[in-house]
């Protein structure tokens, strides 16, 4: 394919010239092998993430006091909302392994630390048994599961961006983000299924530890199968480049310092134009299952059912979001993406309250806007960094992201509809956010195509 066959190639009005091409590998059987080999991490990642959503008005119960509900949840939302302060720890960790000793040792790294803090959690004495210790060790486990998660990501887009051609990127990304919501998927669907046949009380009582300590053999199967692929040839160019530059300078140009020394215009970009992905990823995996209980009147089995088949919704357009970034690019798909949420955010929620079939409504909608935020955002961790830092920048500036607008999300939302008497006002507040994201990507246009348009080097 020739540079002036590929729909994103550089027009003469384009500010910034396209980036050199990167060496592609990966195809035919290894190609599969190394997709699903980061795919198995992230299903791991989003697994746990979501497995604490969706009980999270059970682990209520559990770990804080029962005298009063609201406090309670909140509470398991609070520690929800803690564990990301560890994510960009964990990311930065991760990215000196990614960046300086290979992608494969950082993937390996996240996934033990990650699936640990989860299975952890199974196992875990409530309130009852331990008063203010179990909300302690709680939160433990959940800052062990972010310093896994804070790098998690980041590696494995960029050992599937760079073990893929150019033209093939935003394809096999979109795979990747897929299985995020496969993940999302399990959860609901295990967490349905052992409701249903334990029976709610049985569930409440111990069932839903079950879901956590899953985890372990999630964990064990990913440290297998990464150990069988190969590192990317765009690191070892990379690290022999650093190699270089070092003998001849003398010094250890780390890639946290070389992080903050070049990347933080493009960081600053980052974190506004993926601020809607990062707000609607825990509305959707948590706070979305709790409105549909109390807003909506749902039994926790119906809820958990309606979120299922949201995420079939999301699947599909992620699917779909993949093949309009290959044709259309980076920057459109941010705006399409951005606008898309900002015009249904309102809407999805007040038709959610009106019971099953509004919730499956109000569900859709907003999956689908997550579904295409979601590729962009994972498209822009590896294609926004340079190679050299791509996994500590990625990571950084991604989980920084994650801190300031998925954090605190669900927390945000009972707070501002208890604050105004509507349930409404969390959405606005989502809708705001998406528009912040999609002006953000008209006006840092030039630096979001720059490496779209990148020559594709010969297969």
């Amino acid at each position: 394919m020739s540079v002036s066959d590929d729909p994103a190639r550089t027009r003469p009005s384009d500010p910034i010239p396209p980036a050199p091409a990167e060496p592609p590998s990966g195809t035919g059987r290894s190609t599969r092998r190394i997709v699903v080999s980061a795919a198995i991490g992230n299903f791991a990642e989003w697994y746990d993430f979501a497995v604490y959503g969706v009980v999270a008005s059970v682990m209520a119960t559990h770990f804080f006091p029962t005298s009063d509900p609201t406090v309670g949840l909140i509470g398991a939302y609070a520690i929800f909302a803690l564990t990301y302060v560890s994510r960009p720890l964990g990311g930065l960790f991760a990215g000196w392994l990614g960046d300086t000793l290979g992608r494969r040792r950082a993937l390996s790294f996240t996934i033990i630390l990650m699936c640990a803090g989860t299975a952890l959690i199974g196992v875990l004495p409530g309130y009852a048994a331990i008063g203010v210790g179990a909300p302690v060790l709680l939160t433990l486990c959940r800052l062990l599961q972010g310093l896994g998660t804070g790098g998690e990501y980041s590696s494995a887009i960029s050992f599937v961006y760079e073990h893929s051609a150019p033209r093939d990127r935003a394809v096999r990304i979109s795979y990747l983000v897929t299985t995020t919501f496969v993940g999302i998927s399990a959860a609901v669907l295990a967490a349905g299924l052992l409701s249903t046949v334990l029976g709610e009380e049985a569930f409440e009582a111990w069932g839903w530890r079950l879901l956590f300590l899953a985890a372990a053999p999630l964990g064990l199967a990913g440290v297998y199968l990464r150990s069988k692929v190969a590192e990317t040839p765009t690191f070892e160019k990379a690290a022999q480049e650093r190699q270089e530059l070092q003998g001849r300078e003398r010094r250890a140009a780390t890639p946290i310092r070389e992080t903050l020394r070049t990347q933080v215009p493009t960081m600053v970009l980052f974190f506004l134009v993926v601020s809607a992905y990062a707000l609607i990823t825990p509305v959707l995996s948590s706070y979305f299952i709790t409105f549909m209980q109390r807003e909506g009147g749902l039994s926790s089995g119906q809820s958990y059912y309606v979120s299922l088949a949201i995420n079939v919704v999301m699947i599909a357009a992620t699917l779909l979001t993949g093949r309009f970034m290959a044709r259309y690019g980076l920057q459109r798909t941010f705006v399409l993406g951005g606008v898309f949420i900002a015009v249904v955010a309102v809407p999805s929620f007040a038709v959610a309250t009106q019971g099953v079939g509004g919730a499956l409504l109000g569900g859709a909608l907003l999956s689908a806007g997550k579904g295409i935020v979601a590729v962009a955002g994972a498209m822009a961790m590896s294609h926004m960094f340079p190679a050299a830092v791509r996994v500590t920048a990625g990571a950084l500036a991604y989980n920084v992201c994650t801190i300031a607008f998925g954090a605190a999300g669900p927390t945000i939302g009972i707070w501002l509809n208890a604050s105004t008497g509507s349930s409404l006002t969390f959405s606005v507040y989502i809708g705001v956010v998406a528009v912040i994201s999609a002006a953000a990507a008209v006006m840092g246009r030039a630096r979001l195509r720059a490496r779209d348009t990148e020559p594709v080097a010969a297969n």
